[in-house]
């Protein structure tokens, strides 16, 4: 049956088969009755009863899904249906089993996809295509690693989602899955009495081109009149009988049919006009950003021309800058040459005074020496006379 291969495959991994066979009755009668039924009803209300949830929570993710054509059921029902096997880690999935079994309703189930769309909506709203976002969203689902993130964001931002809001809104919801399902059981049985009428008429019209090919004479064709007109009266009674028992839908199944169809085109309808109107605030988004982008693109480009005005200015005093460098430097070469010049000349000079010292200082101390001769000569003379 539909999506329990593969919580059985994980059943027979954690107990023996016979444990894991009455384990999987115990969960599909008490906690799934009616998901994996021929009509799935309880599963068709409970995706009618998430997408309400999700416009009242999400309204601005499920107007992106409804302008992309992306419904919501088309991602939630293998969610549903598997238990999150196979969508989420194992732990993840075992987490959320614990608290299945352990509040013995369905509420986890909504809980967790409600916080998985949380978690994701972010980089949902960025897809651009039907299958990108669904691609996106199975991708991000099995990489939800972290299973106490989930869990928690699951039992405690969705407090309000409990068993009494749910029952309420399925009580809502499935007497249109009921109504729909009547229909195509309806429109089933009309096609297959539609086949077997046809299939009469046109074995009756074979017989009938066969009588009407086989050469013969009068009195032949006079007795082959009588099973003719008896297949025809068989045809009369089968379609009389059809009509008696109401195979055919009335008039006012007809009218209901219609009703049904009438909805689901006005449906249809508001969903066209949603998405024309989404389409129309994301074109003029686009030409706002285009707009935006431009302006962005203009004034960065005066900002780069300025810049670069700027920085030509910059290179101009700079130059300027390295040209009175180099001019103060040449000048300071020069004067350092003109010192080194005049220090050789002093150190000459020096050189030049300590050689003539040199050669007057024997000469200044024999000139002393007379000098102090003469001086004392003189003296006793004088003290002679």
């Amino acid at each position: 049956m539909q999506a329990m291969n593969f919580f059985a495959g994980l059943l027979l991994l954690l107990m023996p088969e016979e444990n894991a066979f009455w384990t999987l009755v115990g969960i599909i009668d008490d906690y799934f009755d009616g998901y994996y039924t021929e009509e799935m009803i309880e599963s068709q209300v409970d995706q009618l009863v998430f997408e309400e949830l999700m416009r009242e929570r999400f309204p601005r993710l499920v107007n992106h899904l409804d302008y992309l054509g992306v419904q919501v059921e088309w991602i939630s029902t293998p969610w549903f249906l598997s238990i999150f096997v196979n969508i989420l880690p194992w732990e993840s999935v075992l987490r959320i089993w614990d608290v299945i079994l352990f509040e013995g309703s369905r509420v986890m189930l909504f809980r967790t996809a409600l916080a998985l769309m949380e978690l994701h909506a972010p980089a949902i709203v960025t897809t651009k295509d039907a299958a990108d976002a669904i691609t996106l969203l199975q991708s991000l689902a099995g990489s939800t690693f972290d299973s106490s993130q989930l869990v928690l964001t699951a039992c405690m931002g969705f407090l309000a989602v409990t068993d009494d809001k749910l029952n309420k809104l399925r009580e809502k919801h499935r007497q249109t899955v009921l109504m729909i399902v009547g229909e195509r059981a309806k429109g089933s049985q009309v096609s297959e009495d539609s086949k077997r009428i046809a299939s009469k008429l046109y074995s009756f019209k074979q017989n009938r081109g066969q009588d009407e090919t086989d050469p013969a004479d009068d009195d032949r064709n006079m007795f082959k009149l009588e099973p003719r007109f008896s297949g025809l009266d068989e045809l009369l009674c089968s379609l009389n009988s059809d009509l008696e028992v109401g195979t055919f839908p009335s008039l006012q199944d007809q009218v209901d049919r219609m009703k049904i169809e009438l909805c689901t085109l006005l449906e249809e309808k508001r969903a066209a006009v949603l998405r024309a109107e989404e389409l129309e605030i994301a074109l003029t988004e686009l030409a706002k950003e285009d707009n935006r982008q431009e302006l962005n693109a203009k004034l960065y480009i005066e900002q780069l021309v300025q810049e670069v005005a700027d920085l030509h200015q910059a290179l101009a005093v700079k130059k300027e800058q390295e040209a009175a460098v180099v001019k103060v430097l040449v000048h300071l070469e020069q004067e350092q040459k003109v010192l080194e010049v005049a220090r050789r000349n002093a150190e000459k000079e020096a050189a030049a005074l300590r050689e003539a010292n040199s050669v007057l200082q024997p000469r200044m101390k024999a000139n002393d020496n007379n000098t102090i001769t003469v001086f004392i000569f003189a003296t006793g003379a004088n003290v002679s006379r």
